[in-house]
């Protein structure tokens, strides 16, 4: 069998900005805001750029002209600084040492190149973290998307991923483009996740270093989400792919006294986890 593998298509842009995002775990991720740019038949306006130490590396910096791909004709990257075109006027990038968003400090563990925002309180962790809980691969809530989930924040309607269960006809039907069939519709949706497998919500409640399949495997072997919560890192660490970084990473998300997993929206009585 022979593999065939075409060479990535590229193009020239220059960065307009760079912003700091904010995900699930509070990792802090630098993104680049490009000039448009037409690439692989999409329009390119924006790039990752990873981590404080990629930045560093290639010496990005505001108003450079850059090299971008498409990994896999998908996933938009700075390949290269055209250093040949700078003027002068280029501004070094400064990674912030609070977040962004809730201005808590921000703190990069020994060994890692990503620094993470403190506060579990965060706005835009819960946002990424509902999105995620909603996503097709986690509990696949079709129609809670990112411009609804922006509405169900600013009316505080949703303060943690378990409120999802918790909304109601009334609170959906006066939001902007939700008339009462597509009301009617999100609740239905959120109604036949509560049968989702284990796994899935596992998965969704997006602890650290648990993908897809650690959360299958991990659903395997402890049956409910009450016996994998009391568990210990002893206990995690015998079972497969299941190291002591991830074992603590399990044990420090159920332990914490907000997390998502306590509700009672996830155990037997409600859901049959």
């Amino acid at each position: 069998a022979i593999s065939f593998k075409f060479p990535a298509r590229q193009a020239t842009t220059k960065i307009l900005d760079i912003r700091v995002q904010v995900g699930r775990t509070g990792a802090l991720t630098p993104v680049a805001d490009l000039e448009p740019v037409r690439l692989s038949g999409t329009t390119i306006t924006r790039s990752t750029l990873h981590n404080e130490e990629e930045v560093r590396r290639k010496d990005i910096r505001v108003g450079d002209w850059v090299l971008i791909e498409r990994s896999g004709d998908v996933i938009p990257k700075v390949v290269a600084v055209m250093k040949e075109k700078r003027t002068g006027k280029e501004k070094k990038f400064v990674f912030p040492d609070r977040c962004p968003v809730c201005r808590s400090a921000a703190f990069r563990p020994e060994g890692e190149v990503i620094s993470r925002c403190t506060n579990p309180s965060c706005p835009a962790k819960l946002r990424e973290s509902l999105l995620h809980f909603a996503s097709r691969r986690a509990m696949n809530i079709e129609g809670l998307g990112d411009a609804l989930v922006d509405q169900l924040l600013e009316k505080k309607l949703l303060g943690a991923v378990p409120d999802i269960y918790s909304l109601r006809y009334d609170d959906l039907v006066s939001l902007e483009r939700m008339g009462p069939k597509s009301s009617r519709n999100l609740l239905d949706e959120i109604e036949k996740s509560r049968n989702r497998e284990l796994a899935s919500l596992v998965f969704a409640l997006g602890i650290r270093h648990v993908g897809e399949r650690l959360a299958q495997t991990l659903a395997g072997r402890f049956r409910t989400l009450d016996a994998l919560a009391r568990t210990s890192s002893e206990a995690l660490t015998e079972v497969e792919d299941v190291g002591p970084k991830v074992a603590e990473s399990v044990v420090f998300f159920f332990r914490q006294p907000d997390s998502p997993a306590r509700h009672r929206s996830f155990h037997e009585s409600e859901t049959g986890y």
